[in-house]
C-alpha cells in the first residue's frame, strides 16, 4: 500500500472483560491493553549507530520518510531552496528511512545506481543514518517488458546492498508486504525472506535486516481468535522462528487517525502507540523467547489527504509530541515520521511546505524542540 497517495482505514476495537485483554486481529483499532501475563517492555539493546539518548531514549526515535518523489523538482533530494536537509540535519534528526525502489512507482522507469547514491547522498547530507527499504521482494522478473536486463528482485536488492556497501548498514524487506497491489501472504512473505535474507547478508555482514514491515501492529490476513499466530505478525515470527533465519529487529507501521478529523479523540489515540509497542513486544519475546529491537517506520495521524488535520497547526504540535512520548514510555527503538518531503498525501504530511518555498511545517518544529531535550 502506499500510504503517501491513499489512505487506508484501520480502525480496531478493544474490549476489556474483567481485566483480561481480548483484543481482535480482524481489522479494528488498535487499542491493545495487555494483560497481566503480557511481559512488560524492556528497554532491549538499540540498534547499531542508535545511542541513547537522556532517560535511556533511543537516538532513532526520531527519524523521517523518503519516500517516492511525486515532485520531482521539489523534495527532499533536490531540496531547491538549501532547507530541507539543512533543517533536519541542525535539529538533530537521526534515521532517514529511505525506499530503494527497482522500479520507479511514478514512472515504472528501472532505479539507476546514480538515484541510490542521491539518496544516499541524501541521508549524509541530513545528518542521518541510512534505513534503507527493499522494496521489490519477489523472485519472477519484476515489470517484464518494462527491464531491458530482466533481472529479478533478488538481483536488484544483491546489486543495492552490495553499491551501498556501509553507507547503510540497515534495511527493512519490503513495505507492507500484508497489504496492496503486490501483498502477500505470510507464507509467500516467509519464503522470500528465508531465501533472500542469508544471501544479502553474506554481501554485507555488517547490515541488519528488519521484517515484517506490516502496515499495522497486527498485519492483515487476521482472524478474530486473538492469537498472535493469527496475524501476519506473530505468523512471521512463528515462521522465522522455525527457520532460524532471525530478523534483527521488527518494524511496522501505524497512522491512528485515519479519515478523522476529529482533533480531540485523534490526540486520544495516540496512547496507541504505547499500547502497541507493549503489545509487539511482548510477541516476541514470547514466541522468539529474546528480545529484539521494535520500530514503527511510519507514522502520522492519517495516512493520506487529511487536509482538516493537517492545516491545524496547534493539533500537529500536540499530535506529534504526545505520539512519540507515547513510544518513548514503551520503550521503542526506532521510528519514522511520515514523511520529510514529497509531496506526500498531496503534501499533508510533509513536514516542510513545498507551496510556502520548502518552510518547515509546525509538525518540524514539534519534533525539533522534543530531540532538543532528549539530546
Amino acid at each position: 500500500m502506499q500510504k503517501y497517495k491513499k489512505s487506508d482505514l484501520i480502525v480496531i476495537i478493544l474490549i476489556v472483560f474483567l481485566g483480561i485483554s481480548n483484543t481482535s486481529c480482524a481489522g479494528q483499532n488498535p487499542n491493545p491493553v495487555p494483560s497481566a501475563r503480557t511481559p512488560l517492555p524492556s528497554a532491549s539493546s538499540p540498534l547499531p549507530s542508535c545511542p541513547l539518548w537522556k532517560n535511556g531514549v533511543s537516538s532513532c526515535l526520531f527519524g523521517t520518510n523518503d519516500t517516492e518523489e511525486w515532485d520531482v523538482t521539489n523534495n527532499v533530494e533536490t531540496d531547491p531552496y538549501h532547507i530541507i536537509q539543512p533543517s533536519l540535519k541542525s535539529a538533530g534528526f537521526t534515521l532517514m528511512r529511505s525506499f530503494f525502489f527497482h522500479h520507479s512507482l511514478r514512472d515504472g522507469h528501472r532505479t539507476t545506481m546514480a538515484e541510490i547514491d542521491q539518496r544516499l547522498a541524501t541521508i549524509k547530507n541530513s545528518g542521518m543514518i541510512c534505513l534503507g527499504v527493499l522494496a521489490a521482494i519477489r523472485t519472477d522478473p519484476a515489470h517484464p517488458g518494462s527491464d531491458s536486463a530482466g533481472d529479478t528482485d533478488l538481483d536488484f536488492d544483491k546489486q543495492v546492498v552490495a553499491h551501498a556497501g556501509n553507507r547503510c548498514n540497515m534495511y527493512e524487506f519490503g513495505n507492507e508486504p500484508d497489504l496492496g497491489d503486490d501483498q502477500l501472504t505470510v507464507q509467500q512473505y516467509l519464503h522470500q525472506w528465508n531465501e533472500f535474507i542469508p544471501i544479502l547478508r553474506e554481501i554485507n555482514p555488517q547490515a541488519k535486516f528488519i521484517g515484517p514491515v506490516t502496515s499495522t501492529w497486527q498485519g492483515n490476513n487476521c482472524d478474530s481468535n486473538g492469537r498472535p499466530s493469527d496475524c501476519f505478525m506473530g505468523s512471521f515470527l512463528e515462521g522465522v522462528k522455525a527457520s532460524k533465519v532471525l530478523p534483527d529487529a521488527i518494524s511496522f507501521h501505524e497512522y491512528p487517525c485515519a479519515d478523522n478529523t476529529n482533533a480531540a479523540q485523534c490526540i486520544l489515540n495516540t496512547k496507541y502507540y504505547a499500547d502497541l509497542t507493549t503489545t509487539v513486544k511482548g510477541w516476541v519475546r514470547e514466541i522468539l523467547g529474546k528480545d529484539l529491537p521494535v520500530g514503527i517506520t511510519e507514522w502520522n495521524m492519517d495516512s493520506g489527504n487529511n487536509q482538516t488535520l493537517a492545516n491545524d497547526c496547534n493539533f500537529m504540535e500536540q499530535f506529534s509530541v504526545k505520539a512519540l512520548k507515547a513510544m518513548i514510555s514503551a520503550h521503542l527503538d526506532f521510528a519514522n515520521q511520515f514523511d520529510a518531503q514529497s509531496y506526500s498525501g498531496y503534501g499533508t504530511l510533509d513536514m516542510f511546505d513545498r507551496d510556502n518555498n520548502d518552510q518547515p511545517k509546525c509538525q518540524f518544529n514539534a519534533i525539533k524542540d522534543l530531540i532538543s531535550q532528549y539530546r
